[in-house]
């Protein structure tokens, strides 16, 4: 009984489960300018070669950025770049994970293995906690703070241009994508779920 109430506790209070339109509180812009000079985990398509591109705000041990990290995978093979921007505050571990994967060599390695290591019975990331220094959990307060800035009250919280070349208007959306919301992001061609975790946001 104790487990399940546990479970539920999470399930509700953890993250958002389906993709929600978010409001900025400030000027759109600005904001995004913020979040390109935020450290991120640059996943997918390389940089001159993308062809597109969302800024996600993730917890290391949150359940719905690990659907999240699952359903954007066949997109990244379309041509998607996914730059995860890491957060701090589901877990006193949060930021522990948090600075094992920003500390790491291979910072994309270590996101993955903290994804395909992803703990659903206990909802915790796959990689160990490492020791936060004092630098990285202000650069981790900070991207919290500036999540919530884009009006997104929990992770995952997804940004993106809607014509990143021409500087088109910036967009908000909190929870994991549909697949025909996720197609919608990137202009990208749809790509089936499937993962049976994702069978619920098709």
């Amino acid at each position: 009984m104790k487990y399940l109430l546990i479970r539920l506790f999470a399930v509700l209070l953890l993250a958002a489960p389906v993709a929600r339109a978010a409001a900025p509180s400030e000027d759109p812009a600005a904001l995004f300018a913020a979040l390109q000079a935020a450290p991120a985990v640059v996943e997918g398509a390389p940089d001159g070669q993308a062809k597109a591109v969302l800024y996600v705000f993730f917890d290391a041990n949150c359940w719905y950025c690990h659907l999240t990290w699952k359903a954007v995978q066949g997109y990244e093979r379309a041509g998607l770049q996914v730059r995860w921007v890491p957060v701090a505050y589901q877990k006193d571990s949060s930021y522990g994970r948090a600075a094992a994967i920003l500390s790491a060599r291979d910072t994309v390695a270590a996101f993955r293995r903290n994804e395909t290591g992803y703990r659903e019975a206990s909802y915790d990331g796959g990689i160990a906690p490492a020791k936060v220094s004092a630098e990285q959990r202000k650069a981790l307060d900070a991207n919290t703070a500036l999540m919530k800035r884009f009006g997104v009250p929990a992770t995952p919280g997804i940004a993106w241009r809607e014509d990143a070349k021409a500087g088109g208007k910036v967009r908000v959306s909190a929870g994991v994508p549909r697949e025909a919301e996720l197609a919608a992001m990137t202009g990208l061609p749809r790509q089936k779920y499937t993962d049976p975790d994702l069978a619920e946001f098709k």
